[in-house]
């Protein structure tokens, strides 16, 4: 199946839209800071040509929408990504991950939260979600800090 159109989703300061191609080689390179992908559950340096493939896959996957966070009080630059993957739209079910902020200028200023906040409302909502799940490291208490703040629940 195709994937679905996504409008972007906008909020206070920040707006989400959907992972376009001309995204790729600043998404890699902040996939790619190893004080963020220490926290990824796959720890290794991502190359340009397997990203690129990733991506062509993607794009057909109606269970996987990345999105871009775009900092609307920093000029409307993208700061970072966000995501809900492995959607099971006949369970009504999704996993929430592939947060991170990689641009400097925007680290501790809440956009991660904003981001978290507004995705899950959409997915809650829009896209008609009842279960959306994470899975975060231990040690990982930022992200943690997060993800209580909006209402995750741990469960194991």
């Amino acid at each position: 199946m195709t994937k679905r159109e996504l409008a972007p989703l906008e909020g206070d300061r920040i707006i989400l839209r959907l992972l376009e191609g001309a995204d790729l080689p600043l998404t890699l390179s902040w996939r790619n800071q190893a004080h963020i992908r220490n926290w990824f559950l796959n720890t290794d340096m991502i190359l340009e040509e397997k990203h690129v493939a990733w991506f062509e896959r993607y794009k057909e996957l109606d269970s996987d929408f990345v999105l871009v966070i775009i900092a609307k009080d920093l000029g409307n630059i993208p700061v970072g990504q966000i995501s809900l993957y492995d959607i099971d739209w006949d369970a009504e079910t999704a996993e929430f991950g592939r947060l991170l902020i990689g641009e400097p200028i925007a680290k501790g200023k809440g956009y991660a939260k904003d981001a978290t906040r507004l995705l899950l409302e959409y997915g809650f909502g829009s896209m008609g979600l009842k279960e959306i799940i994470l899975e975060v490291k231990d040690g990982n208490e930022t992200a943690i800090a997060i993800y209580r703040t909006v209402g995750f629940i741990e469960t194991a």
